[in-house]
């Protein structure tokens, strides 16, 4: 363990590097709310990946598992839903918590949603600091826990 130099203490708020903090994937066809989720989130110590489409997005899932997936429903090719459905029958992925986040605001898309095993159901427009609460909620940061 490092010393400290001189009579400094360590600094407690040092920033965890980029590798502890957590993941999270969010996955929509809107770039503007792809960039307002990322710099928002790692704003707040979250690492942040995104994709503009459920197939970009499955693309990073082969490779990484997410601490949260945050999901548009209405995206071209497979939407929302089918990334869902598809990640919830896969062994490693199954347990990730999904939240969506749509224009979509009818009961039967909450019903969906929920029968599909999301964890939370948002609707746009949304407010960030909310969202935040969200993943904190299902992910909090180590000096959270």
């Amino acid at each position: 363990m490092a010393k400290p130099v001189g009579n400094r203490a360590p600094d407690k708020n040092k920033k965890p590097p980029h590798d502890t903090k957590p993941f999270v994937l969010a996955v929509d066809d809107d770039e503007a709310v792809l960039r307002i989720i990322k710099s928002f989130l790692e704003q707040n110590e979250y690492q942040v990946k995104t994709a503009l489409s459920g197939e970009e997005a499955f693309g990073i899932l082969l490779k990484e598992t997410p601490a949260i997936l945050i999901l548009d429903v209405v995206m071209p090719g497979a939407s929302g839903y089918d990334v869902c459905r598809l990640i919830k029958r896969d062994v490693r992925l199954k347990k990730v918590p999904v939240v969506f986040l749509t224009s979509k605001s009818e009961p039967k898309d909450f019903k969906t949603g929920h029968d599909l095993g999301a964890v939370i159901y948002m609707t746009k427009p949304f407010k960030v600091q909310k969202l935040l609460h969200v993943v904190q909620m299902l992910c909090p940061l180590p000096e959270q826990a």
